[in-house]
C-alpha cells in the first residue's frame, strides 16, 4: 500500500523537475537568441526616434554606406569594421565644438595610430576632439560629419611628420571644412592619405621593481617572534 501511494508522487515530483530544467533551458536558449538577433531597421528607427537631428543625420548617413549597425543602445549605435575606419560611434549627447565654427560633435570614428609622446601635446592643441589611446594605439576623430573626421585625422598625420605646424593645420582644417560647406570635395576629405603600419599599440612598462615585490611579501609576513625558515633551519633555532 506504501508504495502505491509512493509512485504517484515520485512521479510527479520527476514531472516537476522536468518541467523546471526544460524551462531553464527555454529560457537560456531565448537568452541565447536575444544575443545574436541582429539589429533591424525598425529597432533602430525605434531608440533613436526622439534623438538630437544631428545624430539622426549621421545614423542615416553611416546606414546608407556601411549598412545597419552592430549594435544600438540608448546612448550610442555603434558600427565595427567600416573602412577606413576601425569603428563608427554614434553618440545621442551632443558636445558643442566651436572649432573651426560651431557644431556639435556626435560622430566618432577611430583608426589605429600610434602618436609620439612628444606629439600628444600637439595633437591635442590643434583639435581638442581627437582622442589618443596610447595603450590601445588608437587615434579617434570626434565630429558631425565624416568628411570632417577624415579631414582632421589627415591633418593630424601631417603634424606628427612635421610637415605642417599646429597652426597650419588648423587653417587648413578651416578651409577644408568652408569646402565642405560649399559642396567642394578633395582628396582630403574623401578618404585617409596615409596607412598605419606595425603594431601601434603600446603597453608601457612596469614600475614593480623586483626590489618592490621583495618588500611587498616582507610586509605580508605576520608579525611575531618568528622569522621565515630556511631550509636547514630548525624550529628551535628560529625560536631563539
Amino acid at each position: 500500500m506504501f508504495y502505491r501511494m509512493l509512485m504517484p508522487v515520485a512521479l510527479a515530483a520527476l514531472m516537476i523537475t522536468t518541467s523546471c530544467s526544460s524551462h531553464k533551458e527555454k529560457k537560456v536558449s531565448r537568452a541565447q537568441e536575444a544575443y545574436v538577433i541582429p539589429v533591424s531597421q525598425k529597432g533602430l528607427n525605434k531608440v533613436t526616434l526622439n534623438w538630437p537631428l544631428p545624430s539622426q543625420t549621421a545614423i542615416k548617413s553611416l546606414t546608407q554606406k556601411y549598412g545597419l549597425p552592430a549594435s544600438v543602445t540608448d546612448n550610442m549605435v555603434v558600427w565595427n569594421d567600416t573602412s577606413p575606419f576601425k569603428r563608427s560611434v554614434v553618440y545621442r549627447e551632443e558636445v558643442i565644438h566651436l572649432f573651426p565654427m560651431q557644431h556639435a560633435d556626435i560622430l566618432q570614428q577611430t583608426i589605429d595610430y600610434r602618436i609620439p609622446l612628444d606629439k600628444v601635446a600637439a595633437i591635442s592643441k590643434f583639435d581638442g576632439s581627437l582622442v589618443v589611446d596610447r595603450t590601445r594605439g588608437e587615434l579617434s576623430a570626434r565630429g558631425e560629419r565624416e568628411e570632417l573626421n577624415l579631414l582632421a585625422l589627415n591633418l593630424a598625420d601631417k603634424i606628427v611628420r612635421e610637415e605642417i605646424s599646429v597652426e597650419e593645420g588648423r587653417r587648413e582644417y578651416l578651409t577644408g571644412a568652408q569646402s565642405l560647406q560649399a559642396g567642394m570635395m578633395g582628396p582630403m576629405l574623401t578618404g585617409l592619405n596615409f596607412k598605419s603600419q606595425g603594431m601601434t599599440s603600446d603597453p608601457d612598462t612596469s614600475m614593480q621593481s623586483q626590489q618592490y615585490r621583495r618588500g611587498t611579501d616582507r610586509s605580508m609576513e605576520p608579525e611575531s617572534g618568528f622569522k621565515r625558515r630556511t631550509k636547514t633551519e630548525t624550529i628551535e633555532e628560529v625560536e631563539e
